[in-house]
């Protein structure tokens, strides 16, 4: 399949690993442009945004639970409706119940406030260090400083800018049976550990939320983890 625009894929409902498959060659064909990399790096156009902040959520969201008995479709819609993505369902476990066969997925993006001008200043082939760095001083250049962090201080710092993303997302009517997708540019690099405390401080924050399920992923590591969550009805 020649996948060159977003319009080749809008609409159109593929396997999900095809539909993984045509998503990376778009990527590569941006990126292969004349200041590619730095318009995806900036989200500088629909294109790109789309890119990082729907369509490789979703990829990674089939890649985590396409399996033997579940095998899911896609259909991106780009449009103005509450949801991103209507996935269809086949195999077993679709026949005895374990799953709709027509669900729908939704994708956010959860990152610190400053994360914007880490693109910036890479951009401009700089040093950056965590967004809580980024010192902005009137008639002065942006700058980021390093910035120490004790025990777990990074974590419990990015638990409600996460919780917030997903609380967000809650306020909005979506079809029943839809799914949200969380992927977050975290403010460092963490561990397995960090990764996991990450996860239940965000359960801990959130008391209900209207979702089917709501998968957290790291887009760094390529880490994904279902949220425990009581559901809102």
């Amino acid at each position: 399949m020649n996948i060159i625009t977003l319009d080749d894929l809008n609409g159109r409902l593929l396997d999900g690993l095809e539909f993984c498959a045509a998503t990376y060659a778009l990527f590569e064909s941006v990126r292969s442009t004349p200041e590619g990399i730095e318009r995806l790096r900036l989200r500088s156009g629909n294109t790109e945004k789309r890119l990082l902040e729907e369509l490789f959520p979703i990829c990674r969201y089939v890649q985590t639970y396409y399996r033997p008995g579940r095998y899911i479709s896609v259909r991106w819609i780009n449009g103005s409706q509450s949801f991103d993505a209507e996935l269809h369902q086949k195999g077993d476990y679709i026949s005895q119940g374990y799953y709709k066969a027509i669900v729908y997925l939704e994708a956010t993006c959860a990152m610190h406030e400053h994360e914007h001008w880490i693109w910036k200043l890479l951009g401009q082939g700089r040093g950056v260090y965590a967004p809580e760095g980024i010192r902005k001083e009137k008639g002065k250049p942006v700058e980021s400083e390093p910035v120490v962090f004790s025990n777990l201080e990074h974590v419990s710092g990015f638990a409600p800018i996460v919780a917030s993303a997903i609380q967000r997302k809650a306020q909005i009517i979506y079809p029943e049976g839809t799914s949200l997708v969380v992927e977050c540019y975290l403010n460092s690099l963490y561990t397995p550990e960090e990764w996991r405390i990450l996860a239940e401080n965000v359960e801990s924050l959130l008391s209900a939320v209207p979702f089917q399920e709501v998968l957290l992923v790291d887009g760094a590591t390529e880490r994904a983890t279902p949220l425990a969550l009581r559901r809102s009805y």
